[in-house]
């Protein structure tokens, strides 16, 4: 009987013991723990603990939440800065980005998602990825990111060098809903030709809602501008940062490109008979006028208001 009455008591006691996990703490305790962290160490492992924690720590530094947002432009700054692109040599550089990769993946990934096959793969909401300048991003890391961010409608990729034409085509077919993309097609010149046909072929494929694109480094030819003209009718905006325009591209591009509101050229090199001219910025848009297209554009503060013919557009942008 005694012991009968033991018993109870016991099970009585531990009725009353509330299961302690780690996300029962409050998120701004943890915060001030966190902070006193190494910012570089607690940035490669806090991420891998839990995805609370995780959360909790990558929030202030590259996530915008409720934007559904990852901005990685805070690792170019210090304490990052010399981790992922100065110290050690370049696979080491290479295999803490993909760690760091896999431990944002893991704190972002919804419950109980798996890819078109059926293997369990953390899927996360993120709509919007931006990378920064030279981070050394490899195939293999952009590749792991399509398959985990499927909902991606924008990204930006202002330099990828050893990212190539075929993956960024493999990373292609799972944004299905992409809107918006910077590419840099910065490949080896060698490459540049199978990289940009593969890239834009792709992006005819899989990225039927794109409407605002800029590419970087593009090479404005008479080949390149037919590729574009053909491939991409769904575009809205295009825009060509640090490009090499050639005369007879343009004309190629103008003349036959109906379905652009605007282009504009940042920083982009145009080539001519006489030589060559750094152009810091155009920006054209496209007039429908008694079912004709014309172009207007802001080179010139006389010509500002003035609508062109694609001929008069090309001969005027090359007025020097």
């Amino acid at each position: 009987m005694a012991m009968t009455c033991k018993m109870r008591k016991s099970s009585e006691k531990h009725k009353s013991v509330s299961v302690f996990q780690w996300v029962d703490l409050p998120k701004d305790p943890l915060t001030e723990v966190f902070k006193l962290c190494n910012p570089t160490d607690a940035l490669m492992t806090l991420p891998l603990v839990c995805k609370y924690w995780g959360r909790i720590f990558l929030e202030p530094i590259i996530c915008k939440q409720k934007d559904n947002c990852l901005n990685f432009m805070p690792l170019r700054e210090k304490p990052f800065y010399e981790f992922f692109y100065q110290s050690e040599d370049k696979n080491t550089r290479a295999m803490r980005l993909m760690k760091l990769l896999v431990g944002v993946m893991h704190a972002f990934a919804c419950d109980n998602q798996s890819d078109a096959v059926g293997n369990d793969v953390g899927v996360t909401p993120i709509i919007k990825i931006i990378f920064p300048h030279d981070l050394p991003l490899h195939e293999r890391h952009f590749v792991y990111v399509a398959e985990r961010c499927p909902q991606l409608k924008s990204i930006i990729l202002p330099c990828a060098r050893d990212v190539t034409g075929k993956g960024i085509t493999r990373a292609m077919r799972f944004w299905t809903g992409m809107e918006e993309m910077t590419l840099a097609l910065f490949c080896r010149r060698l490459q540049y030709d199978l990289q940009l046909f593969g890239t834009i072929k792709e992006i005819r494929k899989s990225c039927k809602n794109l409407h605002c694109l800029q590419l970087n480094g593009f090479d404005l030819n008479s080949k390149s501008a037919d590729i574009l003209v053909r491939s991409l009718k769904s575009l809205k905006l295009l825009c060509l940062s640090g490009a090499y325009i050639h005369k007879q591209g343009l004309q190629i591009f103008f003349s036959r490109y109906n379905e652009l509101d605007k282009v504009k050229f940042l920083g982009c090199i145009f080539f001519t008979s006489e030589g060559r001219e750094l152009v810091s910025e155009i920006n054209i848009m496209r007039i429908q006028e008694r079912r004709k297209t014309r172009w207007r554009t802001d080179k010139y503060p006389d010509d500002i208001g003035k609508l062109h013919t694609a001929e008069e557009l090309v001969d005027l942008l090359w007025k020097w």
